[in-house]
């Protein structure tokens, strides 16, 4: 079976994403920024997985990686970061944490790990982006915009490496149950996150990452409906503002209610 590396393993979807590939018989290379938070996570290992603490932000810890497991097939960008607030009271360098984690971090990674899959012919590139880069939610505007660019990137990237041999395929899930959503919660301006319905379960991406793994898709929308949805507002801009009047009330009765039965994520 393939050798799979996943970055930001120790988050809800990473940690989803690694039990479903190890039922399937996959080797993992589980990274994270926070080696204690990766220890934590998984106290234990199957034979041949490994550990180990990756700043996606820094392209020397890519070069490391790619020294010590370059021979893997797979690599699954999974790190991202997600500060909800209105763009204008926020400083710059939440900006910055943004662009760094969410949209470098991928392009470092790509770079890095592209090269040694074109060298050889084979491997895929599989990268976490956002229904929030098919329609734009304000109160998450940085986010967004790195959204945005990761699925920009990752098409055109796939339109240059694919015939190489080295599918790219990028995700874009709703909003997801993990400490990225839940953490924001306590803040108005994340209500729009919540603005289309309820929250994925982090094992239907994990779902959607396995598929992606077998059948190398330019990239998969999820939930369907909601996909649905941010393909209308992508096309035409102005359903944004309607949708936001009419969908602001019960997106804060969610956001209550959420809040009320949060789990005790740090």
């Amino acid at each position: 079976m393939p050798k799979v590396i996943l970055t930001g393993a120790a988050g809800g979807i990473g940690q989803a994403t690694a039990r479903l590939l190890w039922e399937k018989g996959y080797t993992l290379v589980l990274t994270d920024s926070r080696k204690e938070a990766l220890e934590t996570a998984y106290p234990t290992l199957p034979g041949g997985s490994c550990l180990q603490e990756v700043d996606v932000t820094s392209i020397e810890a890519w070069q490391a990686l790619a020294q010590a497991h370059g021979d893997a097939d797979v690599l699954i960008q999974l790190a991202g970061v997600m500060r909800a607030g209105n763009f204008l009271e926020q400083p710059l360098e939440v900006w910055h944490l943004h662009a760094q984690v969410n949209l470098y971090g991928i392009v470092y990674g790509a770079w890095t790990f592209g090269r040694l899959f074109v060298q050889r012919g084979r491997g895929h590139l599989i990268h976490i982006a956002s229904l929030a880069g098919v329609a734009p939610i304000p109160g998450i505007t940085s986010y967004t915009a790195t959204k945005f660019g990761v699925r920009g990137f990752s098409l055109a990237l796939d339109a240059e490496l694919r015939p190489q041999g080295v599918p790219v395929t990028v995700i874009c899930p709703g909003p997801v149950a993990t400490p990225l959503i839940f953490n924001e919660l306590p803040k108005p301006e994340s209500v729009y996150t919540l603005s289309a319905g309820g929250l994925l379960k982090p094992e239907a991406v994990a779902q959607a990452i396995f598929r992606a793994i077998r059948r190398r898709p330019k990239e998969i929308l999820l939930p369907a409906g909601k996909a649905w949805a941010a393909r209308m507002v992508s096309l035409f801009p102005r359903l944004q503002d309607i949708a936001a009047r009419f969908l602001r009330t019960d997106a804060e009765a969610r956001r209550q209610k959420l809040l009320r039965n949060r789990p005790p994520f740090s």
